[in-house]
């Protein structure tokens, strides 16, 4: 019995017969193999698609971890700085005040020796200038001095002494700044000072004044002893022949000065022809 034909299939339902065997079915066409394309593809086979990302995740991961280490390095180093720093600073501090301690001992020290030499020698030797024959004396040890020199005046040469300052005008007439202990030199003669001085202690009627004739250094002199109606006070003056000038010692409060300091003052003068 002869099969029935498939009228929508003529070649039966194995299809047609080939020379290699019967067919099933017909085939799905394909499109045409591109070489280029099937490189690429065999390339991506053999490396993946994400290699550079990958690298670039591995080397940012790399420079990411290099600069934390750097970070960490940098911050324990900035710490030992500080406390070496802080180290520094106290060490300084330490010595800063070493230093001062010694050197406030120091002044003390200082101060107790100048005030035991004081005690033990109230006294100290001072040198006039040159131009005068360079004649020496004694001063207390720790008074204010005050030394004028002018060879244009007529009073060219003055020395003052004073417990605290020496209180000079130079725009004042240079006879009328006066010191508890004070030195002078004068370009009028002797005699004529001398004069001046009498008439000064007439003008004062000062009954209580005195004169006498003293010896400094194989000068012979006169003392006076007066009170002074412009300053109110007794002073007291002597007067040496010096190198045909007039030579003063003196003291601008007698009753105040002369016992403890004037006295020894004068005496202690050694001058020179």
């Amino acid at each position: 019995m002869n099969n029935p034909m498939n009228p929508m299939n003529p070649m039966g339902p194995q299809g047609p017969q080939g020379p290699g065997g019967p067919t099933q079915g017909p085939q799905n066409p394909q499109e045409p193999i591109d070489p280029m394309n099937q490189s690429l593809e065999q390339n991506q086979a053999i490396h993946p698609i994400y290699e550079e990302t990958t690298k670039f995740q591995k080397l940012y991961k790399i420079i990411i971890g290099g600069m934390g280490l750097i970070i960490l390095i940098l911050t324990v180093l900035l710490i030992i700085f500080i406390l070496k720093a802080n180290q520094t600073e106290a060490k300084i501090s330490a010595r800063v005040e070493k230093a001062v301690e010694k050197k406030e001992k120091e002044i003390r020290d200082a101060c107790e020796l100048e005030k035991k030499e004081i005690r033990e020698n109230p006294w100290m030797e001072f040198q006039a200038r040159d131009d005068f024959g360079t004649f020496k004396f004694q001063i207390p040890r720790n008074w204010a001095s005050y030394e004028y020199f002018d060879l244009n005046n007529n009073t060219p040469y003055s020395i003052y002494f004073n417990p605290d300052l020496v209180r000079y005008d130079s725009t004042d007439n240079i006879r009328s700044n006066h010191a508890a202990l004070e030195v002078s030199i004068t370009k009028k003669m002797y005699a004529q000072e001398i004069k001046d001085v009498r008439e000064k202690i007439k003008s004062s009627k000062d009954k209580n004044a005195s004169e006498e004739t003293i010896n400094i250094s194989n000068f012979t002199g006169t003392k006076f002893v007066y009170k002074d109606k412009d300053r109110g006070k007794k002073i007291g003056v002597i007067v040496l022949p010096y190198r045909d000038r007039a030579f003063f010692i003196g003291t601008d409060d007698y009753d105040q000065w002369n016992e403890k300091y004037y006295n020894k003052f004068w005496n202690s003068f050694a001058l020179t022809p």
